[in-house]
């Protein structure tokens, strides 16, 4: 059975840079769940009228883009904002640990300004910090606070090592 872990979380956490860790040290394929938005998708985002039925469509492909993957160990990183496409994903991978990337308001602030994400001004990224709903799904949590892979390796040895 494959290893699957989905590595969650708002805009700045890590998500991609703690998967790229679980690459590099652990062995896990890496799959940026971002690489599956569409150009409807990418716009709406952009002019802040990303709705449900477009984030259905998205997980849609998703879903359908991971069960395609073949290797035994993967992460995925997505934001996975809204509960019930977590719950969609776990329904369909009944196997998947989500692990949620936490990282404090000002280093994820920090993160961003020093980023080039054409898509995510500061305010649609503050607006995302509201609308991001608590996990209930079953998850454990990764702190990325601190600069340099050691203190995530350690985390990430005892989740997915």
């Amino acid at each position: 059975m494959t290893k699957l872990f989905i590595f969650f979380g708002l805009p700045g956490a890590g998500k991609t840079y703690v998967g790229k860790i679980a690459e590099k040290y652990f062995g896990y394929h890496l799959y940026e769940g971002d690489q599956d938005m569409s150009d409807d998708y990418k716009k709406a985002v952009v002019e802040e009228t990303v709705n449900d039925e477009l984030r259905q469509e998205f997980f849609d492909n998703l879903i359908e883009r991971v069960n395609k993957l073949k290797e035994e160990k993967i992460v995925v990183t997505q934001t996975f904002i809204k509960e019930k496409f977590r719950e969609q994903f776990l329904n369909t991978f009944p196997q998947a640990k989500f692990i949620l990337i936490e990282a404090s308001f000002e280093i994820r602030e920090k993160r961003l300004l020093n980023k080039n994400r054409f898509e995510l001004s500061l305010e649609k990224w503050q607006r995302m910090n509201k609308i991001f709903e608590k996990p209930q799904i079953p998850h454990e949590i990764i702190y990325n606070n601190d600069e340099g892979e050691e203190e995530v390796k350690k985390q990430l040895m005892k989740i997915v090592g």
